[in-house]
């Protein structure tokens, strides 16, 4: 059979297959459950239902002539692919931007800059691969909720100690009986919510001290010593006295996951701030009396997000680690929550005699930091103008 080459798929296309593999890649893994002899009572009811959600988008993605042509059906397409993505599955959403940006482009026959960007990214295909994957994990998590007895992961299941890794309990038990492989995939939500949520703090109170360092040169220096001397502490130092101020806890971890990224965000946005102010067209709006808020808002900001999205992906995979590092170290979220730094520390007490413990989280976490920066390098390489 000849192979279909990634970079002659249309972005819909490439999209439609990447939301219907992780469907189906969800719905086998979640098969696994039926060993464990008790399921969930939404099981077969969510299995069921991946299966419909499945149909529907390769529906949707094949039948893009039809879409086009039928405003209501156009428009119901949008609707279900939005509310699909509360599975997880952000494939979806990316076949929503790629149908409605289509429409658009050829409505008014412009440029489509969207295609441009997916067909650069199209060339790293380990990038892919890496979204692909992120995307799997978080499906597998969300629907999990209905899908996995949660119980599993947080109950004590005595008459299950350690015991290997088997079709029942694919990656084994720990020292409470509670199944590692179910605890990973419970704590997935919590290591997304924590790690990105803190990344995009970060992201907009450094986007805010960098374009106000930048553009106002009175408040300038004011801030850029402030923020310096948060940035003098090591990350993990400045996080570790945090929570030892305020105890530990989700909301703490994430508040001094934030503050320990906020200085290279905003050094960031200064200087891309300096290099815009600039411009011939910043002084001719400024020379035409246009506002501050004006200018900062339609002609630097718009200007200045590529930087700070490739500095946003790139981030992340540190922040898993550092999330992680804190959990293990007992300073992140409580000891009994199933998060992948809590189930790492666990089975670091065991890896003489049941290393798998010890290796299936430390694997889950370092698969996320290398998906997250193969992404951000593939993001790079898209949005560098230098770069043909």
């Amino acid at each position: 059979m000849p192979q279909i080459s990634i970079t002659k798929l249309s972005s819909l296309q490439l999209f439609t297959i990447s939301a219907v593999s992780v469907f189906v890649l969800t719905f086998v893994t979640t098969l696994l459950n039926l060993f464990k002899g008790n399921v969930s009572n939404t099981f077969y009811i969510a299995q069921l239902i991946l299966i419909i959600l499945t149909l529907v988008v390769a529906t949707i993605g094949f039948s893009e002539s039809k879409i086009q042509s039928h405003k209501v059906y156009r428009w119901l397409t949008y609707v279900v692919l939005i509310l699909t993505t509360i599975t997880g599955n952000l494939f979806t959403l990316l076949m929503f931007v790629s149908l409605f940006r289509y429409e658009h482009t050829s409505k008014y026959n412009i440029y489509n800059s969207w295609e441009a960007f997916i067909s650069k990214i199209k060339q790293h295909k380990v990038a892919l691969v890496s979204f692909a994957l992120l995307t799997y994990l978080l499906t597998l998590s969300i629907t999990g909720i209905y899908t996995f007895n949660t119980s599993l992961a947080t109950q004590n299941q005595f008459n299950e100690l350690l015991k290997g890794p088997s079709l029942a309990h694919p990656f084994g038990t720990d020292d409470f009986g509670r199944d590692l492989f179910t605890r990973l995939v419970v704590g997935t939500k919590l290591t997304y919510f924590i790690s990105i949520t803190s990344v995009v703090i970060s992201v907009l109170f450094g986007v805010l001290f960098g374009m106000i360092a930048g553009y106002f040169t009175k408040v300038d220096n004011t801030v850029m010593r402030i923020l310096d001397i948060i940035f003098a502490i090591p990350t993990l130092l400045l996080a570790v006295a945090i929570i030892a101020s305020f105890g530990a806890s989700t909301l703490t971890l994430i508040i001094a996951l934030s503050i320990g990224n906020i200085p290279s965000f905003a050094r960031t946005m200064r200087a891309n701030v300096l290099e815009i102010k600039r411009q011939e067209y910043i002084q001719a709006a400024q020379i035409t009396g246009e506002s501050h808020r004006r200018i900062l808002w339609s002609y630097i900001l718009p200007n200045t997000l590529a930087p700070m999205i490739v500095r946003f992906s790139l981030n992340i995979g540190v922040v898993v680690l550092t999330t992680s590092g804190l959990s293990f170290l007992g300073l992140g979220v409580a000891p009994n929550v199933p998060e992948w730094g809590n189930i790492l520390r666990t089975g670091s007490n065991f890896l003489e005699t049941h290393s798998n413990l010890a290796i299936f989280p430390g694997l889950c976490i370092m698969l996320l930091v290398l998906a997250f920066n193969f992404i951000g390098d593939a993001v790079r390489d898209a949005l560098d103008p230098k770069i043909q």
